[in-house]
């Protein structure tokens, strides 16, 4: 018990200020060898929870259910529920039916009472739709839930593995657990509001300067020409059978930063998404985007071991929510799943475009499911002396 209590008390030592000083007095080591103690020390959590504006009611199901740490840093972060969803439409006047199409659009639940922040929010949604039209905000919504939520959980999994996972290994209770990860989500969620906003800007004023937007800025129809590739890892199924999950993990980081590496200098290329193990891409021009594709796919020291493929297409797309439909889409994506590791696949269509610059070579007609007989060619770069048989 003295050892438990001692590294819990390394650990903390160990957090950043905010969080060392919020938990304060509350770190003790968990109490297992007798019922009438667990039992004082789930009560004594309970209380704490209370003094902490939960309900009693609320305070006991967290305890009982387990989830202090959830409970508590959703309490942190929410603030005190004040208003009803109509007093929040009243106070901003944004409808309140619209005010929950929005939240359901970005992915969040209806509740009974809302918060200062969401009545902060309701009211700059109101200056949101003198801009745009109701159903253009929706379509926002939407694109920005999905990602934003998948930045929340990947911030959350790193607080897991940094903090709360020590602690528990180490013996610290529910309570001490639970202020813990309370204050490093609002210590997180403080510091994430600036790195958000900034990396927002950034994207935006590089976007906006690109000759993707140009191009579409230009353009009098709703769809737009682009080329869009994909590049995805090869037998992800198979390896993700006999890799444990960190090793899976550092696949992907290693995939992503070999794209990244590649696209991010280039401003007239754009990586629309990552889609587990495979990232689409959108480029105006087809050599640069070949280019691109071939670098990335080529072998690196950091996937040695995890070849990768790509298949590439141009014509006609929209653009939703922040995402590409269209042909050119479907038919790049099929030819990625063709494609032998270390190659790209472009449509027959892009041959004279690339035959300049790039060796290619047709290769046999091949039925594709659902877009018809096609024959693709196989890129390789000008100075490239391989084997292009098939």
């Amino acid at each position: 018990m003295k050892g438990q209590a001692a590294r819990v008390a390394q650990i903390l030592s160990e957090l950043p200020r905010a969080v060392r000083e919020a938990v304060g007095e509350q770190a003790r080591p968990v109490v297992t060898d007798l019922d009438d103690a667990a039992a004082e020390d789930a009560e004594a959590t309970a209380l704490a929870l209370v003094d902490l504006g939960l309900s009693e009611d609320e305070a006991r199901e967290a305890v009982a259910s387990d989830r202090v740490p959830l409970v508590l840093a959703q309490q942190v972060l929410g603030g005190r529920p004040r208003y009803s969803l109509e007093e929040l439409a009243e106070r901003s006047g944004v409808p309140a039916d619209f005010l929950a199409e929005v939240r359901v659009a970005s992915g969040l639940p209806l509740r009974e009472r809302y918060t200062q922040e969401d009545l902060r929010y309701a009211q700059r949604l109101d200056k949101l739709l003198e801009m745009l039209a109701p159903q253009a905000v929706l379509r926002a919504a939407r694109a920005r839930g999905t990602v934003l939520a998948t930045v929340a959980r990947s911030d959350l999994g790193t607080v897991r593995d940094e903090l709360i996972l020590p602690l528990r290994q180490a013996g610290a209770d529910d309570l001490t657990v639970a202020v813990a990860m309370a204050e490093a989500a609002r210590e997180l969620e403080k510091l994430a509001r600036d790195v958000l906003v900034y990396t927002y800007s950034q994207h935006l004023e590089a976007a906006v300067g690109s000759e993707l937007s140009a191009v579409m800025a230009r353009t009098q129809e709703a769809e737009v020409d682009l080329v869009v590739g994909f590049v995805d890892v090869v037998g992800w199924t198979r390896l993700s059978s006999r890799v444990d999950p960190a090793g899976l993990d550092a696949v992907l980081d290693a995939f992503e930063r070999r794209v990244v590496e590649v696209i991010a200098p280039d401003s007239e290329l754009g990586v629309v998404k990552y889609v587990g193990d495979a990232v689409m891409l959108v480029a105006t021009d087809p050599l640069d985007l070949a280019r691109a594709m071939l670098e990335i796919t080529a072998e690196h020291p950091e996937m040695e071991d995890v070849p990768l493929r790509g298949g590439m297409a141009a014509g006609a797309v929209r653009l939703r929510e922040g995402d590409y439909y269209g042909e050119p889409v479907n038919l790049a994506a099929r030819l990625t799943d063709l494609a032998r590791p270390g190659s790209v696949l472009a449509d027959e269509t892009l041959e004279d475009e690339l035959a300049d610059a790039l060796q290619v070579r047709r290769l046999r007609p091949m039925r594709i499911r659902g877009l018809g007989v096609r024959r693709p060619v196989r890129l390789r770069p000008a100075s490239s002396d391989a084997d292009d048989d098939r």
